[in-house]
């Protein structure tokens, strides 16, 4: 095989591969046999139509059979002999042409990683992240976990207060107290504590158990229901019930609530965790100080394939923050178009740190193997809830493995780094 690889403008590379004579006809001579034992031919049987009669009446056929079979192997093996980082689809200049006793050449234009000179990357200087857990850290941590275990308590001798949970039916109706727009029962809310109508929820403060009201409540611009945003309406409702939080003691038979032996073991797990939380931030901080530095002194041009894959990512990304949000994003190509237009600077970033590390990686032989990847695949499929099979089919390897290259490559860079 016969490989030879022009350079063209942004990251591009003609990649002619020329296939040898003796492969293309062993390829021919089984595609003859294929398309023979099927070929249907006025006067002979399947099998026995003559080769020169094949050629002339099923030479399409056998060419698209060679082709299929022989391009992208040979195409595989170039790119894995020329060690091509490929971005992207590849793209097949010309047509193919299938001759008999000759060999089979064809161009691909592919787009790949660039490479770049970088500066210095061993012994960087960074600051330091400073680690610490204190007490006052502990206990915040325990008060979320004594929030996790509250329970509501039915009340009858006190009125309603801010942090009550309080059930009450209700009916909301036209601003003259006259049409029925709206009806709720046994609805469940916490005065101050609750995103809906804050206004509403205030008004409850104060009612007691069987009390009635009716209030005119104005929603606000931005209601989600268009039907009802900016509009005023009459709430009438009852208070149906009140109940007050209690909270656990933080002691040991708390601590065993949470599977812990004692409330000092709980604490020592929660002080464990808090610190490895912490870790992880600081190693954050530490490797975008230490790319930041990097980004400014390397000289790069990033192919527009990458930051237009990369800001298709972005733009997904907003629509899923969106959806779970409530929110959908607009599709209209004027505001897509000023949604890829805002991001598009933090995709350039994105893309000049992937080519940074992926030139690090290649200097310095990080990489990743399949057992890694495996193991990222079974961790995502516990996330998501689904079987590894199922992330594997849904996922790219090669973005998975991207990943992993890229976060031993800041591993190898924050090991090598001084630390002031």
């Amino acid at each position: 095989m016969k490989i030879d690889v022009t350079d063209l403008e942004d990251s591009k590379k003609e990649v002619t591969v020329e296939i040898p004579e003796d492969v293309v006809t062993r390829k021919i001579n089984t595609a003859y046999r294929l398309v023979g034992s099927v070929a249907k031919l006025k006067g002979f049987r399947p099998g026995k139509v003559p080769r020169d009669l094949l050629k002339t009446y099923f030479w399409n056929k056998i060419e698209s059979e060679v082709i299929k079979d022989l391009v992208p192997e040979y195409f595989e093996k170039a790119v894995a002999e020329k060690k091509l980082q490929l971005i992207g689809q590849p793209e097949f200049a010309g047509e193919f042409h299938v001759q008999e006793h000759a060999p089979l050449s064809f161009k691909v234009i592919v787009t790949t990683w660039p490479r770049v000179e970088l500066p210095p990357y061993r012994g960087i200087e960074i600051e330091r992240e400073k680690v610490e857990v204190t007490e006052e850290d502990i206990q915040a941590a325990l008060k979320d976990l004594q929030e996790q275990h509250a329970r509501y308590q039915a009340i009858t001798d006190r009125p309603i207060r801010e942090g009550d949970l309080v059930i009450i039916d209700y009916e909301i109706l036209d601003q003259e107290g006259q049409t029925l727009i709206y009806k709720k029962k046994d609805a469940l809310i916490i005065p101050g504590a609750q995103p809906f109508l804050p206004e509403f929820s205030q008004k409850l403060i104060g009612l007691t158990k069987g009390e009635e009201r009716e209030y005119e409540v104005d929603f606000p611009p931005d209601y989600p229901n268009n039907r009802w945003a900016g509009k005023k309406f009459s709430f009438k409702l009852v208070v149906k019930e009140i109940k007050e939080k209690v909270l656990p003691e933080i002691d040991d038979d708390f601590a065993k609530d949470w599977e812990f032996d004692s409330l000092t073991s709980l604490k020592e797990q929660v002080a464990e965790k808090i610190k490895k939380m912490r870790e992880g931030e600081a190693k954050t901080k530490m490797a975008d100080s230490l790319l930041h530095k990097l980004l400014a002194q390397t000289s790069i041009t990033p192919p527009q394939a990458l930051i237009e894959e990369e800001t298709d990512e972005l733009v997904y990304d907003l629509e899923l923050q969106l959806l779970a949000q409530g929110q959908v994003l607009d599709q209209a190509k004027e505001n897509l178009a000023k949604v890829r237009e805002h991001l598009r600077e933090t995709a350039v970033r994105n893309v000049k740190v992937a080519i940074i590390l992926q030139e690090i990686a290649l200097r310095e032989g990080i990489e990743v193997t399949p057992a890694e990847i495996d193991h990222q695949i079974q961790l995502l499929a516990r996330q998501y809830n689904k079987s590894p099979e199922e992330m594997s089919k849904k996922l790219s390897k090669a973005k998975i493995e991207r990943n992993i290259q890229e976060r031993k490559t800041i591993d190898f860079l924050l090991e090598q780094a001084q630390l002031r």
